[in-house]
């Protein structure tokens, strides 16, 4: 018995034919990703002094049809412009705020930081 052809209607689907297009649109796929830009409505540090809570009061993450196991996946976070990896941090929906936690020493002062010292990016909206 044969196997039977997909039936996917080419009209609708974007097709890539070379290389600066193919580019063009994982540039465009990345940038939407992350179009929104975010300060931390306010932060805090823990009992020991050196790993901060950033909190974002009011907000939601959008998410896409295909959820991910972690929340990380759809933020990213720059402390003095310089990108955190997504390893340090733990992200935690307590509605209706965003909360982001950090597990491990970021910053050398970290009583000098303040909330607009970082910059939160992802698809992030107020709630309505």
């Amino acid at each position: 018995m044969a196997r039977k052809k997909p039936n996917i209607d080419f009209t609708t689907t974007t097709v890539v034919k070379d290389r600066k297009e193919f580019k063009d649109f994982v540039l465009s796929v990345v940038k939407d990703t992350f179009i929104y830009q975010l300060v931390p409505n306010a932060i805090s540090l823990d009992g020991t002094g050196k790993l901060f809570t950033l909190y974002l009061y009011n907000k939601r993450l959008i998410i896409d049809a295909l959820e991910l196991d972690n929340y990380s996946d759809y933020i990213d976070i720059y402390l003095y412009g310089v990108k955190q990896p997504q390893d340090r941090y733990t992200v935690t929906l307590a509605n209706p705020n965003i909360v982001i936690q950090f597990n491990v020493d970021i910053t050398r002062l970290p009583q000098d930081v303040i909330a607009a010292d970082f910059l939160i990016k992802g698809k992030i909206v107020e709630i309505e």
